[in-house]
């Protein structure tokens, strides 16, 4: 019998800080991929190669084509998957049904704070295809929830929504969290609920902004007072442009948050990892990653904030760390993994493998950013660039359709970091291995100025928003 697998990516969560505030994670883990790079720094991008095994140059979808409904099954190693019922659970709206990513599953389920209880109704998506108001939209509500099934769940749903939206207009900590207890007891029950073997992919978005203070978060982690929040309180864009000079407090709540929130991950994680090993009756293998990491200020960020506009170690080198393999890896494996290969890695688990996914040489690439603020169109130009770096060894080199190169040294014991090296830099021809187009034809390509999210509701253009992306 083919085995389980879960494929659980905590959404926008760094190396450095996971070997920091994820001990719980670490210690259940049997392997750990140390050299683990992303395929790209930002959600789509990520998503799309991890899926499909390919650059977002190749697969085609990026921040400026974030749409997966041109994918089938055999595009994806979830086409080696045929045994398996295929799962998933998200509250990564990037990778959930408003993008047809869940097209992909058997049985797919999208979380967000306003739909806690994922048998009931969305609040927010039934406000958005509403015009009533005041009175009148209550009235209509209740009408429309005592039409549908599972009506309390959905009465529920706005309870805690409007709990939700009066916490984070009060001087008191978030009642709930980002979806991560919702959405992993939805997997929970899915998985109880499924035929084995299956595969379960869970995106949980608690490390991505916004942050403030939440009951379940570890107060000796930090002292970020309740009431602040990073939507209200710190401009991401303004650091990256213009330094952090006058944001020094903003910065290190920021950093603090961002650091009990992997804490709280961690914890909630670990106890679903042990919850489904003894539940389920066949080998169940957990693989742990992130999608991308964060930039947070911090020198070998180059000053940046977020994840937009750059391939920085802080954005690439994630976490993967592997819970009951198969025997074949090392405790600690040292060479480089990209999530290219995460395909490949599961597949093999699925059947007890432990295939050789490690390589001396890798790529990561970035087509563009989208949600770039007003600014003159030469400066403009430079945020929206495309991106592509390679690694071999100790040595980065990245260069982007501007025409502009850099080479990095890195240190493999010390996550997320780079140093920029002197003098001029050559882009290494073998890189041709990897991409099948210039960076600079491929970009001009690409319609940029198009309205990329005009097919998209308007429900998931506010949550977007909420996310910062637009």
């Amino acid at each position: 019998m083919a085995d389980n697998v879960v494929l659980i990516v905590l959404d926008t969560v760094r190396k450095d800080y996971f070997e920091e505030f994820a001990p719980r994670l670490q210690s259940l883990a049997d392997v750990s991929f140390e050299q683990c790079r992303s395929a790209s720094s930002t959600s789509v991008p990520s998503h799309a190669s991890i899926i499909t095994g390919e650059l977002p140059h190749q697969n085609g979808i990026h921040s400026f084509n974030p749409d997966y409904t041109g994918l089938t099954r055999s595009d994806t190693f979830l086409g080696d998957l045929p045994d398996h019922r295929l799962l998933g659970v998200s509250a990564n709206t990037f990778a959930g049904s408003p993008f047809g990513f869940d097209r992909l599953f058997d049985a797919f389920t999208d979380v967000s704070w306003t739909r806690r209880l994922s048998e009931g109704m969305d609040v927010k998506e039934y406000a958005m295809m509403t015009d009533s108001d005041g009175v009148q939209f209550y009235t209509d509500f209740l009408a429309t929830a005592l039409r549908r099934d599972h009506t309390l769940a959905t009465l529920m749903n706005a309870g805690l929504a409007q709990l939700d939206m009066l916490f984070s207009h009060l001087p008191l900590a978030r009642l709930l969290d980002d979806g991560a207890a919702t959405a992993l007891e939805t997997a929970r029950r899915t998985v109880d609920e499924s035929t084995e073997p299956f595969f379960l992919f869970c995106n949980l978005m608690e490390a991505h902004t916004p942050h403030q203070n939440t009951r379940g978060y570890d107060r000796s982690l930090h002292d970020v007072p309740n009431g602040w929040s990073s939507t209200n309180d710190l401009d991401q864009w303004d650091i990256t442009l213009h330094g952090s000079t006058g944001h020094e407090t903003d910065i290190d709540r920021f950093r603090g948050l961002y650091g009990a929130s992997i804490d709280y991950l961690d914890r909630q994680v670990a106890a679903f990892i042990e919850d489904v090993r003894e539940n389920t009756r066949g080998e169940t293998r957990f693989v742990v990653t992130a999608d991308h990491g964060e930039n947070l200020g911090f020198a070998a960020d180059e000053g940046l904030f977020g994840h937009k506009s750059s391939l920085t170690e802080s954005l690439l080198h994630v976490p993967l760390c592997i819970v009951n393999p198969p025997d074949g890896y090392d405790e600690h494996e040292r060479r480089y993994f990209s999530h290219l290969e995460l395909g490949t890695l599961i597949a093999g688990l699925a059947r007890g493998e432990t295939p050789d996914v490690f390589a001396d040489r890798i790529p990561a690439e970035l087509v563009g950013t989208t949600n770039v603020p007003d600014m003159p169109n030469e400066e403009r130009t430079f945020w929206e660039r495309a991106i592509r770096c390679v690694y071999d060894g100790e040595t980065k080199v990245v260069w982007d359709s501007l025409g502009e190169r850099a080479a990095y040294s890195l240190d493999h014991s010390r996550p997320c970091w780079q140093e920029r090296r002197d003098g001029d830099v050559t882009i290494p021809k073998w890189e041709a291995q990897f991409f099948d187009e210039e960076i600079g034809t491929y970009k001009r390509r690409v319609d940029a100025t198009a309205d990329v999210y005009a097919e998209v509701d308007e429900f998931t253009l506010e949550r977007l928003e909420t996310l910062g992306y637009r």
